[in-house]
């Protein structure tokens, strides 16, 4: 599968082995990272390859090495920013494709589940298994919220609604992250 976006093309890879992975990212001629590979429970391989439109046949790689649990990575494509962020395991990761590397790293405190983007208020909300925790696109974190396991969220204007497994619903201000009364 291909993804377009300002002037890069990005093939999404999936690998049964990590030495498939690696031996994809070692055919990257303008380097590449590999995320968690440090991790000793990695199960499921993935990469994006990322090819500048502007230089020809040439190829930047980002790998994941997920450790399972039935959720694939998530990726949240940022255009303006020319920033891609990659949320697997317990972590999120924006990489910066203009100078291809880390712009930040946040660990998160259950498995991340799937991105909230908020466009207008310039807030990303990363949803996770029991936590909610909100950043700027940039990557600085803004408030965590956490109780119990996560079944639903739903956004109206500036509040964040959340449903738990088994504890009450609490909605938050998305902004600051404070309880607002319903």
């Amino acid at each position: 599968m291909f993804i377009t976006f300002t002037e890069n093309v990005i093939e999404l890879q999936e690998w049964s082995t990590k030495k498939e992975l690696i031996y994809s990212l070692s055919q990257c001629d303008l380097g590449s990272i590999l995320l968690n590979e440090e991790d000793d429970y990695e199960q499921k391989f993935y990469a994006a390859i990322v090819r500048p439109q502007t230089s020809g046949l040439h190829y930047f790689g980002i790998g994941i090495c997920s450790e399972g649990h039935g959720l694939k990575p998530n990726l949240l494509i940022n255009p303006e920013l020319d920033m891609i962020m990659f949320g697997y395991n317990k972590e999120v990761v924006g990489v910066n494709l203009k100078n291809r590397q880390i712009a930040f790293r946040i660990k998160l405190n259950s498995l991340f589940y799937y991105f909230l983007p908020l466009k207008n208020q310039g807030i990303v909300l990363i949803v996770q298994e029991v936590d909610i925790t909100a950043i700027t696109e940039l990557g600085k974190e803004i408030w965590r919220y956490g109780k119990d396991i996560i079944t639903q969220t739903t956004i109206e204007g500036e509040k964040l609604y959340l449903n738990f497994m088994d504890e009450s619903p609490a909605c938050l201000n998305i902004l600051n992250g404070e309880l607002v009364r319903v």
